[in-house]
């Protein structure tokens, strides 16, 4: 959801942040938020709320979705994929400083780092507390392999993307294997991950190898950066699992937000 160290996020925050410091800060340019979100979505954003939505069937609504041409691809993706199940999240983190040069590469670094997921916290809708989202969390060398990798900055941009892979034991649905790709563009950087191995809500089965998709769209605004998630499912026709992951997706969401903007917040020129 990495020199960053697997066993602490506030360490990983703190080794990010100083990557992001030491890149200086010169002045990019950003679109208003109200260009780039729906108008009920950016003064929801701009209030402080968390926007949520959920959909079904064979055209998803997609209320959410940015309007961007990176959103297009998610749009079109997921219409493909045709899933049981959609929830979006919209975040809104705000700058309070200059925009930096490198803030692209900076967002891109943060997302890939996998092995700073580990120890996160989320609330479970089912337990009604706050828990450990992810018990481990590191890069693998491969699909197949059993290497962990520990996270790396990269110093620029790659061309085309990469894609990455990844193992993660979370406490709602196990350990399982992801594939994670990444691209960046003018203003934007766009994650998807999906599940390389079979998914159980406890004991019940799912969802099976690449049923389960989260893709992650950042993009750069006048305010700040527009943080999209939208977490799709083929899922088993269970009594409960539709709901049950609904509130899974979105308090995941939230807590993947709450790690991205602990590590941006500790970054941020004006020292936030």
């Amino acid at each position: 959801m990495n020199p960053l160290s697997s066993r602490s996020p506030r360490r990983a925050f703190r080794a990010l942040a100083s990557v992001i410091v030491a890149l200086g800060a010169s002045t990019a340019f950003a679109a208003p938020l109200a260009s780039v979100a729906l108008p009920d979505t950016a003064s929801a954003l701009l209030r402080g709320e968390e926007p949520r939505a959920s959909s079904s069937g064979a055209d998803p609504a997609l209320s959410l979705l940015p309007l961007h041409p990176a959103a297009d691809l998610i749009r079109g993706a997921i219409r493909s994929e045709a899933p049981d199940v959609v929830v979006e999240a919209v975040f809104l983190w705000l700058r309070r400083g200059p925009t930096t040069a490198d803030e692209v590469l900076l967002v891109y670094n943060a997302l890939r780092s996998i092995g700073s997921l580990e120890g996160i916290q989320y609330y479970s809708a089912s337990r009604g507390r706050t828990r450990t989202l992810y018990e481990r969390s590191t890069l693998l060398a491969g699909p197949n392999s059993d290497r962990a990798l520990t996270d790396t900055r990269l110093q620029a941009l790659p061309a085309g993307g990469e894609t990455l892979y990844a193992l993660q034991r979370d406490t709602t649905f196990g350990e399982n294997r992801y594939r994670v790709e990444l691209s960046a563009g003018d203003g934007y950087v766009a994650q998807s991950s999906s599940n390389l191995t079979g998914m159980r809500l406890g004991l019940v089965p799912v969802a099976g190898p690449g049923d389960v998709v989260v893709r992650v769209l950042v993009i750069q605004v006048d305010e700040g950066l527009l943080f999209y998630v939208a977490s799709s499912a083929k899922a088993a026709v269970v009594p409960g699992v539709r709901g049950s992951l609904e509130r899974s997706f979105a308090n995941r969401a939230a807590a993947a937000f709450a790690w991205f903007s602990g590590i941006m917040d500790a970054a941020a020129p004006s020292g936030r």
